[in-house]
C-alpha cells in the first residue's frame, strides 16, 4: 500500500491541490493505522496549517498516554491558529487535559487569553464555567474591563457585552449600552432586548417598537415583511396595554393605516390579523 502511495505522488500533477490532497490524506491513513504514534505525528505535523491537525497530534498523543506531550501540541496549536473558527474546540481540548491533570489554574488561564483574544459572550460562559470547576474569584468584572476596551477600538463587540450584561442579570445597564451602540445590534437581538425591557419599563419601548414596525412595513426586500409587521404590533399593542396606553394604540393603529394605505396587501394583511383601529378582532 505504501508503495502505492509512493507512486501516486510521484506521478501526481504538482499543480493539482486536490492530487495532493489525496496523496496526503492516503499517507495520514496509513500513519494512523500503523499504531506507531510517533510516525502518524510525524506525518501531520509535515503541514501544520490549521488548529485540525493540532487537534488530531494531541488527540493521538493523549490516547497513547503521553499527556504532557499532548498538553504541549495543544498550547503551541491555540498559540498559532488564534484566528481560526477550529481553535475553539483545541482550547477546550486543552482545558480538558490540563483539569484532569490537575493543572485547573492552567486550565483557568487558557480561557483568560481565550476571552481577550475573542471577547464574546460564548467565550465568557466557557471561562465562567471553568472557573466553577477550578475554583477561584469571579471573573465578571475582569471581563467586562476587557470588552469595554475592546470596544474602543471595535465597537461591534458592544453586541457580545449586551450579551454579557443580560447574561449575568444587569439589565439596566445592558439596555442603556444597548440604546449607545445601537447600530451594531442586529434585529433578532434587539427584539430580545425589547421584550425584557417591556417587562419593567413598558413606556421606553413603545417608540423602539413603532419603529421596528415601520422598517419592517418598507423592508421590500422581505417577502414576509406584512406579516413580521403584524408581531411586532401585537407585541405593541401589549405593551401600550403594559404601559397604562391602551387606548394610544387604536390611534396608532389608524394612522398607520392612513400613512400606508397605498400598501393594499399590508392593509389586507392587518384585517385579516384583526388589527383594526378598535383593536377589536374582525367578527368571524
Amino acid at each position: 500500500m505504501e508503495r502505492l502511495v509512493a507512486e501516486r505522488a510521484r506521478v501526481a500533477d504538482p499543480e493539482s491541490w486536490t492530487a495532493a490532497f489525496a496523496v496526503r490524506d492516503l499517507r495520514e491513513q496509513l500513519a494512523e493505522v500503523s499504531g506507531d504514534v510517533d510516525r502518524y505525528v510525524a506525518v501531520l505535523a509535515e503541514e501544520l496549517v490549521s488548529a485540525v491537525q493540532y487537534q488530531r497530534i494531541a488527540e493521538a498523543l493523549g490516547a497513547a498516554g503521553r499527556r504532557d506531550e499532548a498538553i504541549d501540541w495543544a498550547r503551541r496549536g491555540v498559540a498559532a491558529n488564534a484566528r481560526s473558527p477550529y481553535t475553539d474546540r483545541l482550547g477546550n481540548l486543552l482545558v480538558d487535559m490540563l483539569t484532569a491533570a490537575g493543572d485547573t489554574p492552567g486550565a483557568v488561564r487558557v480561557r483568560r487569553e481565550e476571552f481577550e483574544r475573542h471577547p464574546t459572550a460564548m467565550a465568557y460562559r466557557s471561562l465562567t464555567d471553568t472557573v466553577a470547576t477550578a475554583g477561584g474569584d469571579d471573573p465578571t468584572g475582569w471581563a467586562m474591563g476587557v470588552l469595554r476596551d475592546r470596544i474602543t477600538q471595535q465597537p461591534a463587540y458592544a453586541s457580545e457585552l449586551v450579551d454579557l450584561l443580560l447574561a449575568v442579570g444587569r439589565d439596566d445597564e445592558a439596555w442603556q449600552e444597548a440604546l449607545h451602540h445601537r447600530r451594531w445590534l442586529g434585529g433578532p437581538q434587539w427584539q430580545t432586548l425589547l421584550q425584557r425591557r417591556a417587562a419593567t419599563h413598558p413606556a421606553e419601548v413603545i417608540q423602539p417598537y413603532r419603529d421596528l414596525v415601520e422598517q419592517a412595513i418598507l423592508n421590500s426586500a422581505d417577502k414576509r415583511r406584512y406579516r413580521r409587521a403584524v408581531v411586532l404590533l401585537t407585541a405593541l399593542r401589549a405593551v401600550y396595554q403594559a404601559a397604562g396606553e391602551p387606548a394610544a394604540f387604536p390611534r396608532y393603529l389608524a394612522e398607520l393605516r392612513i400613512e400606508h394605505k397605498r400598501r393594499p396587501t399590508f392593509i389586507k394583511t392587518l384585517d385579516a390579523a384583526g388589527l383594526q383601529p378598535t383593536g377589536l378582532p374582525i367578527p368571524g
